[in-house]
């Protein structure tokens, strides 16, 4: 059928982070038991912090376990299954690695031959920098400002948010699974959409809609199956857990979720205004959306996310429970502060106290600050660039607050209980790049990879 004259694509939706809660297996059976068009899955987000993308780590437990799941069940019956944002940051590392694990897998289960597209997203400092020197600015987003040379080299990683292009190429070329680097949210639905002859408005507002799975039903079940169904008039929204429902307040809702306004989103494409949308339960568990629009950039505009390495990272605990303590806990952390400044005055550290129990989570912003709690447990986390530094800037740290001296205590017994040895953490990294740059066209930055997998 040629893809233009098609009345509707059917995409499914499991996971809104892979590995991180695994699928309902229910819900996914019955879901792919339908045949959507596609199978589709978010691999990853910047939500977690800098560090993913710093390290190259990835956040769930569970992706092996998904990947078996999507592969197996979408080949047997020829669904075609998009990544995005692989192995979570969407690095090239993270992008290689589950290329790997899906032919390893395809392997195992002798699943016949098919073809994995896959695109890079990574970006390095020099040639932001290179692009700086020319005179193409690269713009800051929210208190981030213009980004210089200078902070674009000293960037330990670098990714480009992909749009639709990379996705596109890769349909063209046959692909059967596509694991994509880092993309937009919306774009790894709305690329098979739009791929398909459907309007963009709508393709990105599906892609809106179903990017967490089951967050957009009610009531709110960890990770259920929902399928998307677009046609050139409206978008569908079906759950696939029999105690789910899609209805006019929750799919509304989601609109709003992680947004700075409910009415817009920005892709690589250009801007979906949802400000005329409606909401309508077409049966008791679907909500049919209209009215979205979609205004296009002149230039290809892409997002950057980048990360600077701050310093090997130690932590250590005090547990106190001694209400003369806590009441000048304060008092007790300047004195572990002040032990550091003379003992390292010429050192370069960061040195952070959490207190738990009193304000740990909102810091200055907790209203419940001043309430005096039983027992508190004080966090120490220590941030250098020599690790053995660290460390020992670390187990002095909390070792003060057992020999602390405070207003009022007669005694020479320690104050608090503390660990015994400081813990090794994962590196400090802080979110350093932030922007936003042009592009000469929309396929610069993503370079495609296509290779076999099965047997």
């Amino acid at each position: 059928m040629n893809p233009s004259n098609r009345d509707q694509l059917r995409v499914m939706i499991s996971t809104g982070h892979l590995g991180t809660a695994p699928s309902g297996i229910e819900s996914f059976m019955a879901a792919i038991d339908t045949l959507p068009d596609y199978l589709v899955a978010d691999g990853g987000s910047a939500d977690p912090g800098p560090v993913y993308l710093g390290e190259n780590m990835e956040l769930g437990h569970f992706i092996r376990e998904e990947l078996e799941l999507f592969l197996v069940e979408s080949r047997k019956r020829g669904i075609p299954l998009i990544i995005g944002s692989a192995g979570d940051s969407g690095s090239n590392e993270g992008v290689d690695n589950t290329v790997r694990l899906l032919q390893e897998i395809a392997a195992e289960h002798r699943i016949p031959k098919f073809r994995i597209g896959s695109f890079h997203s990574e970006i390095t400092g020099d040639f932001l920098a290179a692009e700086i020197e020319a005179g193409r600015a690269i713009r800051g987003l929210g208190q981030f400002s213009d980004l210089t040379a200078e902070e674009a080299r000293a960037a330990t990683r670098i990714v480009a948010v992909a749009g639709n292009a990379p996705f596109l190429e890769l349909l063209d070329q046959g692909a059967d699974v596509i694991v994509a680097g880092r993309c937009g949210d919306a774009n790894f639905t709305a690329a098979p959409c739009i791929h398909a002859g459907f309007p963009p408005a709508l393709a990105f507002h599906m892609g809106k809609m179903i990017e967490c799975a089951s967050l957009v039903a009610e009531p709110f079940m960890g990770k259920e199956a929902v399928i998307g169904t677009i046609t050139h008039d409206d978008i569908r929204i079906t759950p696939y857990h029999p105690d789910q429902r899609c209805t006019v307040a929750s799919a509304a809702a989601h609109s709003m979720y992680e947004r700075e306004t409910p009415y817009f989103e920005y892709t690589a494409e250009g801007t979906l205004d949802m400000r005329e949308c409606r909401y309508e339960q077409a049966t008791d568990r679907v909500c049919r959306i209209t009215g979205a629009r979609f205004e296009p950039w002149d230039v290809p505009t892409v997002k950057l996310e980048g990360v600077r390495k701050l310093g090997e990272r130690y932590l250590g605990i005090a547990a106190i429970r001694d209400p003369h303590v806590i009441r000048n806990v304060d008092a007790a952390i300047e004195w572990s502060r002040s032990a550091i400044r003379k003992r390292f005055p010429d050192e370069n550290y960061e040195l952070h106290y959490h207190v738990f129990g009193r304000d740990g989570i909102l810091k200055e912003r907790e209203p419940l600050r001043h309430r005096e709690p039983h027992e508190v447990a004080v966090v120490v986390e220590t941030l250098h660039r020599d690790d053995a530094l660290a460390a020992k800037i670390t187990d002095l740290a909390v070792r003060m607050f057992f020999l602390a001296r405070l207003p009022g205590v007669k005694g020479t017994s320690g104050a608090s209980a503390t660990s015994k040895l400081p813990l090794k953490y994962i590196p400090g990294y802080t979110w350093s790049v932030n922007h936003v740059m042009r592009v000469r066209e929309d396929m610069q930055l993503f370079p495609t990879t296509m290779t076999e997998a099965g047997v």
